[in-house]
């Protein structure tokens, strides 16, 4: 099992929730959030807006295209006690990929602190180290 979070997501006036993979093998400079070509669309950043740009990405197998959007979106953690404040993400759309992924920037100003990842165990890194949260199941875009 692998740490999953439920997010919030807003870009302009379109909102979504969906569940995102926290991969500390993502790894950029600047907090990044891969979307699947379907949730892209759902937040209006698909057909891809102006000043949008194809990346060459580094990934396992190889590399991978993927388009980078030129406006941030807002990415807030959502769990049955609190919601953490907005933070601005760089947008990745990915014809390829059908789940949402979290870059290990994005974690680290999302205050994810991961504790177990094989039993999917995560806790915010403001929390007691004995809270513990469980991983959401995975959610696809398809």
């Amino acid at each position: 099992m692998a740490v999953r979070v439920r997010l919030k997501l807003t870009h302009n006036d379109r909102e979504a929730e969906t569940v995102a993979l926290v991969n500390t093998g993502f790894e950029t400079d600047e907090p990044e959030i891969l979307l699947p070509l379907k949730l892209a669309e759902k937040l209006g950043l698909h057909p891809p807006p102006e000043g949008s740009s194809l990346e060459e990405y580094d990934v396992i197998g190889g590399t991978a295209f993927m388009l980078r959007c030129p406006k941030a979106i807002h990415v807030q953690v959502l769990v049955e006690d609190r919601e953490t404040l907005p933070v601005e993400a760089i947008p990745l759309v990915s014809d390829r990929e059908e789940e949402v992924l979290i870059s290990d920037i994005l974690a680290s100003r999302l205050g994810i602190a991961i504790d177990d990842a094989g039993r999917g165990i995560w806790r915010f890194a403001d929390e007691p180290l004995m809270k513990r949260r469980k991983s959401e199941r995975p959610m696809l875009w398809r």
